[in-house]
């Protein structure tokens, strides 16, 4: 018997690159590698909210009303604003299936989040990219003479990663106001907002083309637990409602969530915390002359003098810390990027990542 031709894929999606799943587990790393909350929710608190998991809750389907109250109610909303995601790329993707068709055009700075260009590619889109200044400064000038009508979704990641820059708040409304005159979306990525608290959430109800979009991933220590959100207008709410699977916020996620907004004050001493962590490793830069970008989110920009893949390298193999690094721009090339953790786990990485900056060797 003949197995038959095989299934084939839709023919656009050859272009897309995809990593796998990670070839090693990074458990037993210190991984200051992808801007996750370090080092995560106090013990504590995790473990009195989990006691009130039991097997009937473990049963049921998720409820979201109560979390979305709560958002609403922490960014000064409705609940008709807040759509809940699996994570805040849960909501990228629910937004191109809303809005965005094969040929569309849509607005990009390089670099970005890297996701943008994939969803790109899985809805055949055209992605027109602005190049942040080589001083890594937002290309305000260049990015708005972009915006016509031509272009379906415009996005800004504020602030940005990797470059940690930032746009100020009266340009993202010129942008924003330049798109509703054309008739385009713009999303404000505001993955980082905690570590930059000037946020546009509050505009969402005077621009009806505006989409912020959030996530409990990064200050809030719950990356596992893939729980995001976007604030928009009730229209595009329910838009992108129209297009979201069944229960794909994650119950347990879901209910960290909710106790989390219910303690402001331990958001306010995870925010003092990673700030406390990161000026202790600026002023170890500082005071040792090695040249770095402090940036407006949770990670730091380390220069290494052409030692950037031997650093990576090393970190890893020899002191089980991961970092980032590797950027395909020219004006990032040169730079691993640290991922912000309290004092105590930028002490550790600072006594690593010394010993070995003191000590170069070629990578093999």
């Amino acid at each position: 018997m003949k197995a038959g031709n095989k299934p084939r894929a839709k023919p656009h999606l050859k272009n897309i690159y995809r990593t796998g799943p990670e070839a090693r587990s990074r458990i037993k790393y210190m991984r200051l590698d992808m801007n996750e909350g370090v080092p995560g929710l106090p013990r504590d608190f995790v473990k009195t909210a989990l006691s009130k998991i039991d097997a009937e809750y473990l049963a049921a389907y998720p409820e979201y009303a109560v979390l979305r109250e709560k958002i609403a109610r922490h960014n000064s909303l409705s609940a008709g604003n807040i759509y809940l995601a699996n994570g805040s790329d849960g909501a990228i993707k629910n937004i191109f299936d809303a809005y965005i068709s094969k040929g569309d055009k849509v607005l990009l700075t390089d670099p970005t989040f890297a996701m943008y260009p994939v969803y790109c590619g899985i809805s055949a889109a055209r992605p027109l990219y602005v190049e942040y200044e080589d001083d890594m400064s937002f290309p305000t000038r260049l990015f708005i003479r972009k915006i016509s009508k031509s272009v379906k979704l415009a996005v800004v990641v504020n602030p940005n990663n990797p470059t940690g820059s930032v746009i100020s708040r009266k340009d993202l409304v010129k942008i924003i106001e330049k798109c509703a005159s054309v008739g385009a979306l713009i999303i404000v990525d505001e993955a980082y907002f905690y570590f930059y608290p000037y946020s546009v959430i509050d505009l969402v109800s005077k621009y009806k083309n505006l989409i912020v979009l959030r996530t409990f991933s990064k200050l809030c220590g719950m990356a596992a637990a893939r729980v995001g959100y976007a604030a928009a207008s009730h229209e595009i709410v329910e838009n992108m409602q129209k297009v979201k699977p069944t229960y794909d916020v994650n119950g347990l996620g879901a209910f960290l969530a909710e106790k989390l907004l219910d303690r402001p004050g331990l958001i306010k001493e995870l925010i003092r915390s990673a700030g406390r962590g990161k000026e202790y490793l600026l002023g170890k830069l500082n005071k040792n002359g090695i040249e770095h970008r402090a940036g407006h989110a949770n990670f730091i920009l380390i220069k290494c003098g052409g030692r950037a893949a031997e650093m990576m390298k090393r970190l890893s193999d020899e002191k089980h810390i991961l970092i980032g690094g590797g950027f395909k721009n020219k004006f990032l090339e040169d730079y691993i990027r640290v991922t912000v953790g309290d004092t105590a786990t930028m002490k550790k990485f600072w006594n690593a990542f010394y010993e070995i900056w003191e000590c170069p060797k070629a990578v093999r």
